[in-house]
């Protein structure tokens, strides 16, 4: 399943609700996590915080949880300059970028 409401442009803490319900649902209904970020163009921790305890209570409960595809540039811009990726370890960048950093 795909979290549709992910296809925003805007994923910040002005409305971010929309993403946490729609994943929140698909996480109580057992279902797998896709989330697609690929239309993000502006973004903010809200989103990485969303995404870190969503991935933490998925390893939880051995849940898969992903991105679609690769962390779009703005994501990735934000982990870069958050720290996130100072020291991503190889599920870090699983997640992420799919197993390689985007340069």
């Amino acid at each position: 399943m795909v979290a549709r409401s992910a296809s925003a442009k805007s994923l910040t803490v002005r409305n971010i609700t929309e993403l946490y319900r729609d994943v929140v649902a698909r996480y109580e209904a057992e279902a797998p996590i896709d989330i697609d970020l690929t239309s993000v163009e502006d973004v903010d921790l809200s989103l990485v915080q969303l995404l870190l305890v969503l991935r933490t209570a998925g390893a939880a409960a051995g849940r898969e949880i992903r991105l679609r595809s690769p962390a779009p540039a703005p994501v990735a811009a934000l982990l870069e300059r958050a720290g996130f990726l100072a020291a991503a370890t190889s599920q870090d960048l699983d997640f992420w970028f799919h197993g390689e950093r985007a340069q």
